[in-house]
């Protein structure tokens, strides 16, 4: 993959996510409002679906919780 913006060139299998994480460091402001509008609905997705693999090894799977919670024995 490579930067539309400076050129620099992306390989691996995280090139995805390096070339985003790049474009937020480096090239954030010169990006249009479209761009940025999708950089920052990218980056609050990346986040909230971290946020949700935390809360999820943390207390497990929310159906067996759910389950374990209202299920009648």
């Amino acid at each position: 993959m490579k930067c539309n913006y400076c050129n620099e060139i992306f390989d691996g299998d995280d090139s995805i996510l390096v070339h985003f994480r790049h474009l937020g460091k480096n090239h954030y402001d010169v990006l249009t409002d479209v761009d940025k509008i999708m950089y920052d609905t990218r980056k609050k997705m990346i986040e909230s679906k971290q946020e949700y693999d935390s809360q999820k090894q943390n207390d497990g799977d929310s159906d067996l919780v759910f389950n374990s919670r209202y299920s009648k024995d």
